[in-house]
C-alpha cells in the first residue's frame, strides 16, 4: 500500500457462502501483479464544496465497496479468476493538491505493476490524479472519455481547485499528449466559454441528444476509438438521470439510463487499452435507499465483466 493511504474498512465487505459467493470474498489488500484490478478510493469532496456544490462525496468510496462486495461473481462465472485488490483510500489530509499527488503516486505504482486502476470517488477533480498517473505510466499519447453532464473544464475558482476543473488542468499539464472526448454533455449545464475551450483543444463534445440519435452503445464505441497508447474512462454519476442517481451533488432530471451507463462501463472494460476507470461523485448523505451506490457498484461490476472477458 502506498504511503499515506488509509486502509479501507474490512467490515464493509459482505461475506458469502460456499454455494453463494460474493465479491466481498474476493477483494484482498495489496497490488495485483501481471494484470487484475486495483481499487483506489479518493475520499475527498473539498473541491466540490469549493465549487459551491453539496458535500458528501468523501463517503462515496466506502459505500461503493459495500455494495460492490454484495454482488456475486456472476451466475456464469463472469468474474471467476479475476484478481481484485484494494489499495485503500486517499483521505482529505493536507491540501487538495497533496491528496491528488497521493492518488497519482498510488495509481502509478499499480499501473507499473500491470494492474487496471478503478478510482472510487469522491469529487471529480480526482480524475486529474488518475489520468496523470496513466500519462506517467505510458510513454505516448493517452486518450480519455468523460461520461458526464458537465464538461468539467472550468478554470480555478479564486485560485482554488473545484470538481469542475480536472480536464482543463490535465490539458494544461500534459498538452498534446492528452486527448479527450466529452460524452453525454447537456448544454443547459455548461457555459459557452467552456465549450469553446474544448473546441480550441480539439476535444470532441458529444451531447446527450447526439448520443441518443446515434445509439448510446455505438456512440460510446466511437468515443473510445481515439488515437492513443492507453485510455482512461471517467464515469460521473450525475450523467445518469436523477431518478436512478439522486445521490450526487448536482443531480440532473434527464440523463443516461442505468442500462446506458452499464453498457458504457462494460464496453470500457472490454477495450484492452483502458487502464483507468473513474466512478465519481457518489454522495451517500444525499442518496435515497442506496440507489446511487447500487448504480455505482453495478457500473463497476459491468466494467469488471468486460475486463475479465479480455483474456477469453
Amino acid at each position: 500500500m502506498a504511503s499515506g493511504l488509509r486502509p479501507s474498512d474490512p467490515s464493509l465487505l459482505y461475506a458469502g457462502t460456499s454455494d453463494d459467493p460474493r465479491l466481498g470474498d474476493r477483494i484482498e489488500r495489496g497490488i495485483p501483479l501481471r494484470g487484475g484490478i486495483a481499487l483506489l478510493g479518493f475520499a475527498d469532496d473539498r473541491a466540490i464544496v469549493n465549487g459551491r456544490g453539496r458535500a458528501g462525496a468523501a463517503a462515496g468510496p466506502g459505500e461503493m465497496r459495500r455494495f460492490l462486495s454484495r454482488l456475486t461473481p456472476g451466475d456464469r462465472g463472469e468474474l471467476d479468476g479475476l484478481a481484485m485488490r484494494d489499495l485503500g483510500d486517499a483521505p482529505p489530509s493536507g491540501s487538495i493538491e497533496e491528496t491528488h499527488a497521493l492518488v497519482e503516486e498510488a495509481a502509478l505504482e499499480a499501473l507499473h505493476a500491470g494492474a487496471c486502476v478503478v478510482l472510487l470517488g469522491g469529487g471529480h477533480d480526482g480524475a486529474f490524479a488518475s489520468h496523470s498517473a496513466l500519462l506517467r505510466a505510458v510513454p505516448g499519447r493517452v486518450a480519455a472519455v468523460n461520461v458526464d453532464a458537465h464538461l468539467d473544464v472550468r478554470p480555478l475558482r479564486e485560485g482554488k481547485i473545484t470538481s469542475g476543473t480536472p480536464f482543463r488542468r490535465l490539458a494544461e499539464r500534459w498538452g498534446d499528449r492528452y486527448g479527450l472526448v466529452e460524452f453525454g454533455i447537456q448544454p443547459q449545464h455548461n457555459a459557452r466559454s467552456h465549450r469553446v475551450f474544448c473546441e480550441e483543444r480539439g476535444f470532441p463534445v458529444v451531447t446527450l441528444a447526439r448520443a441518443r440519435e446515434r445509439g448510446i452503445a455505438a456512440a460510446f464505441e466511437r468515443a473510445l476509438a481515439q488515437d492513443g497508447d492507453a485510455l482512461a474512462v471517467s464515469l460521473d454519476l450525475d450523467s445518469v438521470e436523477a431518478a436512478s442517481a439522486p445521490g450526487v451533488s448536482a443531480p440532473c432530471p434527464d440523463g443516461f439510463s442505468a442500462a446506458d451507463l452499464f453498457a458504457c462501463a462494460r464496453a470500457a472494460g472490454a477495450d484492452p487499452r483502458v487502464r483507468v476507470l473513474d466512478v465519481m461523485e457518489l454522495s451517500p448523505p444525499l442518496d435515497q435507499d442506496g440507489r446511487t451506490a447500487r448504480l455505482a457498484a453495478m457500473a463497476i461490476w459491468s466494467f469488471l465483466a468486460g475486463y475479465a472477458a479480455r483474456s477469453r
